[in-house]
């Protein structure tokens, strides 16, 4: 199994604990293969945090397994995709509670939205708020799950000096000014980025969910508003990024500056995220630098 990027996060992030899991995988990857009558087990070769692998069951289903060293982090993902019933996102088969493990119909021919991005940039925000709509659809969840003002308590605990306090200054005031205004909120996929939409035939639907509860310009602000080629041309860089999100606004229906507030909020986030997980924040804080002057 090529798992070295897999076996650094994981490392990074639980230390020992992390090690001993990467360890037992081929233990546990058998033992679910006995478990689910796996066979023709493929390991995915862009793991990053969890183990996943993809395989035929004994009725000649093609499906996708996935463990997790934090058995929190799948939990919420298999309780939002039971939430989800495959409106916008892919189907949960089973779960193997004790192997933190979960069963996924496997997606055909499985291409990401972000093959064609930046090349097709109105077809992609089409097809990603179709996502949007289809997960925001569903009822108010029985379950309590997470909410965004918990993701936002990341902003009160900077103290990288790597991120610049105006960016902190910022990224507090906007997290007050989002929380005390939000109208409407659901259950959202929580990290719907390019490379968590997938296609299913003749469907675009989303994997990964953290399942967390939030409003829309919340969900859309994971939307890739830059590949890290457009990074290099400083000279389109603003025009970029206010386009998009306003084309994204416009397929969504909600207020473009209040979607670019959550997407420099969620940038500092992610790299308060970064920092804490032993990783690299220079890209989020060089998005950050691009769309700190846009706010309003």
């Amino acid at each position: 199994m090529s798992i070295t990027i897999l076996e650094k996060n994981v490392q990074n992030a639980f230390g020992e604990a992390g090690l001993q899991w990467i360890c037992s995988l081929p233990i546990i990857v058998e033992r679910l293969a006995d478990y689910w009558s796996l066979s023709n087990i493929v390991p995915a070769n862009n793991m990053n945090w969890n183990y996943v692998a993809y395989a035929i069951q004994k009725n000649h289903d093609h499906v996708v397994l996935k463990i997790s060293s934090d058995r929190t982090t799948l939990e919420s993902e298999y309780i939002a995709l039971m939430h989800f019933d495959g409106d916008g996102a892919i189907k949960l088969i089973d779960r193997h509670s004790e192997c933190q493990a979960i069963l996924l119909e496997q997606a055909i021919p499985g291409n990401t939205l972000k093959e064609n991005y930046p090349a097709e940039i109105e077809k992609t925000i089409t097809s990603y708020a179709r996502v949007v709509k289809a997960i925001a659809s569903r009822k108010s969840p029985n379950f309590t799950y997470v909410h965004m003002s918990t993701w936002c308590e990341a902003i009160d605990k900077i103290q990288d000096e790597r991120i610049s306090d105006h960016f902190v200054n910022k990224a507090k005031q906007l997290k007050s000014k989002l929380l005390d205004s939000v109208k409407h909120e659901y259950l959202c996929h929580g990290d719907l980025h390019l490379e968590n939409i997938i296609l299913n035939k003749n469907e675009w639907l989303a994997i990964d969910p953290k399942g967390i509860i939030g409003e829309m310009a919340f969900e859309a602000a994971a939307f890739d508003l830059l590949d890290n080629d457009e990074l290099k041309d400083l000279s389109t860089i603003e025009s970029k990024i206010i386009s998009r999100v306003n084309q994204l606004s416009i397929a969504l229906g909600i207020d473009s500056s209040r979607l670019l507030s959550w997407v420099f909020l969620r940038i500092i986030i992610s790299a308060q995220w970064f920092v804490e997980d032993k990783g690299d924040p220079s890209r989020m804080l060089k998005l950050a630098q691009y769309v700190y002057p846009l706010l309003k």
